[in-house]
């Protein structure tokens, strides 16, 4: 008979080849963002674009809203949404990982890391730095880009390759 401690303990063995990846992408995003918008933040003033006249280029903005500037000056409930939102994704994420579906693992921490990197701007600047602009979208940053490519690569593994459903399917 093994005891409670000793099940769990052999679990979180098994678990870190799983979690040592997703991890460490989500500490990438986070340092990768988080520095991006440091160098922006120091360089560049507020409104300041560069180069000026091009298309795609680098525009200092304080969103205090969420994507496309949606519930501007809400930051309590920003902070609040974002923190259950992460609290979603881990449990989600936790399932994945049962699962065993890498690709739903690695969109889940392009997601996480996204959400925690600026959900620790909203909480130590009431903001989030944004400053790469695109032609006819709103201007945006990393951790914004791995969120939505988190997104995307989520909703085409549960569509295309989520394995439970397709056994779930009865046979002609």
């Amino acid at each position: 008979m093994t005891l409670p401690s000793q099940t769990s303990l052999k679990q979180r063995r098994i678990a870190w080849p799983k979690v040592l990846p997703v991890a460490s992408l989500i500490a990438f995003i986070i340092l990768f963002d988080q520095v991006t918008k440091f160098i922006v933040r120091q360089q560049m003033y507020l409104g300041q674009s560069w180069p000026e006249g091009w298309p795609v280029r680098f525009t200092r903005v304080n969103n205090s809203g969420s994507a496309f500037g949606l519930f501007g000056d809400q930051t309590i409930f920003l902070i609040i949404a974002s923190i259950i939102a992460i609290g979603v994704m881990v449990m989600f994420y936790r399932q994945a990982s049962a699962a065993g579906s890498g690709l739903l693992r690695f969109s889940l921490g392009l997601q996480l890391g996204g959400a925690l990197s600026n959900l620790a701007d909203r909480i130590r600047d009431g903001y989030v730095t944004d400053f790469i602009e695109l032609p006819r979208w709103p201007v945006f940053n990393v951790a914004d880009s791995a969120i939505t490519i988190g997104i995307v690569m989520l909703v085409i593994v549960v569509l295309f390759f989520d394995r439970s459903r397709a056994r779930a399917k009865p046979a002609p």
